[in-house]
């Protein structure tokens, strides 16, 4: 609830092999998402860099704004 307003948001659930960042940004391209929220786990550079990071691809590759939520024992000071 925002303020006087009844703010709805609407979602769906979905179970799709492939690579996640490809996915993620494939299928809200074909629901005509307005938007992606993802986590992550706040890995370092090195690790990221031979792992890779979901978060970082979709940021890069999606065709709308994105949203990275941390946990709040992940940040750090």
């Amino acid at each position: 609830k925002l303020g006087n307003k009844l703010i709805k948001i609407g979602g769906k659930v979905k179970s799709i092999g492939g690579s996640p960042g490809e996915v993620i940004c494939q299928v809200a391209k074909d629901e005509n998402a307005q938007l992606i929220v993802t986590g992550t786990r706040g890995m370092g550079k090195i690790r990221r860099t031979f792992l890779g990071s979901v978060s970082d691809y979709i940021l890069h590759h999606a065709h709308v704004p994105v949203l990275v939520c941390r946990h709040k024992d992940d940040h750090k000071n």
